[in-house]
């Protein structure tokens, strides 16, 4: 089963739907189970009185009113787009609909790295993150490395953001340090950004997959400390997501 945004329209969503936790399962054969599948860590503590679902422009001026920034994800849509509404197109909307927004605050993000090709000839081209999930990279040399991220220097992208495990790597000591990756990327200028933080089951139990390059030393929730010591100080991240930021 799969479920998508655009298989409805605003105001379906805004009208006939709930915001919950995300998750789904891909093996459901009713609408009911494919939305009954929060992981136990998660919860649907605020999802009881039905929020309302707001729209991108809505959340935007929420937002703007308290003097917050962004960081919009360009997804890798399912989507067949046409000549008539082309995937430049929706780039586009989606820039127009900050147009109010002091660019400095709006950090665009993507998969995608020809969409923010795009962005960074825009006046939103001041943050643009390069999401990576390219688990092969970690295999590549030096020399892999500088002709990997080089088209995104040489495109403006300022940022590279790839998960945790990309990041970081223990040592003959059983020490957490910086993979060559994040070293490489730091050498040619790009700022990094990891995720995600506090998205995974107990360090106890090793993490899960954002941690499963380190796994094999971390012992208590309270490790996650010293992960997050070492992106700061070592590897020299500029920010992180995290799904719980309080």
């Amino acid at each position: 089963a799969k479920c998508c945004t655009t298989d409805f329209t605003l105001s379906e969503i805004q009208n006939q739907m709930c915001g919950r936790m995300s998750s789904s399962n891909k093996h459901a054969k009713t609408p009911q189970q494919y939305i009954s599948h929060t992981k136990s860590f998660q919860t649907e503590l605020y999802a009881h009185d039905c929020p309302h679902i707001q729209s991108h422009k809505n959340f935007i001026d929420v937002v703007n009113a308290n003097g917050g920034s962004f960081s919009p994800e360009y997804k890798m849509l399912d989507y067949k787009f046409t000549k008539q509404y082309t995937r430049q197109m929706f780039l586009q909307q989606v820039l127009n609909d900050y147009n109010s927004t002091d660019p400095s605050r709006v950090y665009f993000q993507g998969f995608e790295w020809e969409d923010l090709y795009y962005v960074a000839k825009t006046p939103f081209g001041l943050n643009t993150f390069a999401l990576d999930k390219n688990w092969l990279a970690l295999t590549y040399t030096r020399h892999q490395l500088l002709n990997y991220f080089h088209p995104l220097v040489d495109n403006g992208v300022t940022a590279i953001a790839p998960s945790i495990s990309m990041l970081l790597e223990v040592d003959t000591e059983n020490n957490l340090v910086p993979t060559l990756y994040a070293k490489v990327a730091r050498e040619l200028g790009l700022g990094i950004v990891a995720w995600t933080l506090e998205r995974s089951d107990a360090l106890s139990k090793g993490g899960g997959w954002y941690y499963s390059t380190i796994s094999q030393v971390l012992r208590t929730d309270s490790d996650v400390i010293k992960v997050l010591d070492v992106l700061y100080e070592d590897v020299g991240i500029m920010a992180i997501w995290t799904d719980w930021p309080s």
